[in-house]
């Protein structure tokens, strides 16, 4: 009997997410469809590195040939690139959430206006005359390409591909994707996590992550996989909620200093926003917070259009608040940075790779009456990855070495990922055949993927457990 050919092929070959957190890009081939998941930008410390990363050309796919991107939640190592795939002839359909697609633009408008005044520095510092990875006008072409999708609702492209997108619970919109595709009269299924959020706290205007019970293969993110000990229970929110009142008490009531916390502009600074609100709000002190951001700001506007009900009712009144002040102009954040009022500043990037907050760390990790909060995850040798080591005693920043006399503090559990053990749980109840684990360094990978088949065996399950690499590529 002549063995069945396999028309679904998965390729991890193009994605920078098969080896690191960041870059996520997975391609999947039918017989009829080019597909990518997600189409992230790299991004690490090292400017010129990363625009050679993310300017190459695939390897597994022409662009022009790809049919349909999935793109699972606003975060530009999941979506960044996906301008430069429409600037190169790509005419794909963008299918992604409901609540994404405005965001989505102000996000990857902003990261071309990036994109520019980086590849002048690159250009002067390498005596090269490279072009931008894309423009303004690379992104308004992008957009007419997007369309929206409710969660929870199974869509039918054609025969062969149905999809479904659940709430993974990380950020406002986010969901993960449960691909089916018709092979041979068989369907075929796949589940496309993303970055999945905690399915135990209720973080502010973000949809509660949604188990899925069952899919042929499963391909998940392990970003906390190597971190055990790490929990974000009501506990350990509640805890670091006090730690930070005390942080901001201690640092710019009773010491008349600065707390900067470094922030992602996209739900993360809108959801600090209003936990300092929420405890401040009803104090009769009560700290002056500036959000220095024009994407922040952007994003904060059109939360006002995206949300409903209670929640839509809660932040306009977190906007009203007098002590929220947002810094748009460039003249008034350089003002900001050089004043010595006492006050929180909310300044993006999260992992102070790139924008203002690079500024106010040049200003404030020298100075011992600072405090530098982080609350989310930081790839290795990541600038925020360096001051969160307690070991270093200095970074540079755009080639100026500055001294480390700042305190730094880490509150973890303010983070919008699932750690280590709802990773271990939620991959271990799914009924499938084949686990790949991507979206990690190589350490978290395999000590996830370690103790997954260990979690496994004990419940009789002869699941397959995978860490991705970038050789790897596997038939459905």
């Amino acid at each position: 009997m002549a063995k069945r050919k396999r028309n679904v092929e998965v390729s991890f070959v193009d994605s920078e997410s098969a080896e690191d957190v960041t870059g996520s890009n997975v391609y999947v081939k039918t017989q009829h469809h080019n597909i990518l998941l997600d189409c992230g930008m790299h991004q690490t410390n090292n400017r010129y590195k990363d625009f050679l990363v993310n300017n190459r050309q695939p390897k597994e796919y022409k662009v022009r040939n790809i049919d349909m991107i999935f793109v699972l939640h606003n975060h530009i190592d999941h979506i960044g690139n996906l301008p430069l795939m429409f600037k190169r002839g790509c005419t794909a359909q963008v299918l992604t959430p409901s609540k994404s697609k405005d965001i989505m633009q102000l996000m990857l408008s902003d990261c071309a206006n990036i994109n520019e005044r980086d590849i002048q520095v690159i250009n002067a510092q390498n005596h090269r005359n490279y072009e931008p990875l894309y423009v303004l006008d690379d992104v308004k072409k992008t957009m007419e390409y997007v369309k929206e999708y409710q969660p929870n609702v199974k869509y039918k492209i054609d025969d062969e591909i149905s999809f479904k997108f659940i709430p993974s619970g990380h950020l406002l919109g986010a969901c993960q994707l449960k691909l089916y595709i018709t092979d041979n009269n068989v369907i075929k299924t796949l589940l496309y996590t993303s970055d999945l959020g905690s399915n135990i706290l209720n973080n502010p205007f973000v949809d509660k992550f949604e188990a899925v019970e069952k899919a042929d293969c499963v391909i998940g993110e392990s970003t906390y996989g190597d971190r055990p000990k790490q929990k974000n229970t009501q506990k350990e929110r509640n805890s670091d909620l006090d730690k930070l009142a005390t942080i901001i008490d201690t640092q710019v009531k009773e010491m008349n200093g600065r707390v900067i916390i470094p922030t992602f502009a996209q739900s993360r600074c809108q959801e600090l926003a209003y936990f300092i609100w929420k405890l401040y709000k009803d104090k009769e002190w009560q700290p002056k917070v500036y959000i220095d951001s024009p994407l922040a700001i952007n994003i904060f506007k059109t939360y006002q259009n995206l949300l409903v009900d209670d929640e839509k009712k809660e932040f306009d009144e977190m906007l009203k608040w007098k002590n929220l002040v947002f810094i748009n102009e460039a003249q008034d954040s350089i003002g900001l940075v050089q004043s010595s009022e006492p006050c929180v500043v909310l300044a993006t990037s999260g992992m102070c790779t790139v924008g203002r907050v690079r500024h106010h760390l040049k200003a404030n990790v020298g100075n011992v009456n600072s405090t530098i909060l982080f609350v989310g995850y930081s790839t290795q040798d990541s600038l925020a990855s360096l001051l969160k080591d307690p070991k270093t005693k200095a970074i540079t920043i755009d080639q100026k070495s500055y001294k480390c006399r700042c305190s730094v503090y880490n509150l973890k559990s303010l983070s919008g990922h699932a750690m280590y053990k709802q990773l271990l749980d939620y991959y271990s109840s799914i009924n499938c055949q084949k686990i790949v684990l991507h979206h990690g360094s190589k350490t978290a990978k395999e000590y996830l993927g370690k103790t997954l088949k260990e979690r496994l065996e004990e419940e009789c399950k002869t699941t397959k457990v995978i860490c991705a690499n970038k050789s790897l590529k596997f038939s459905l």
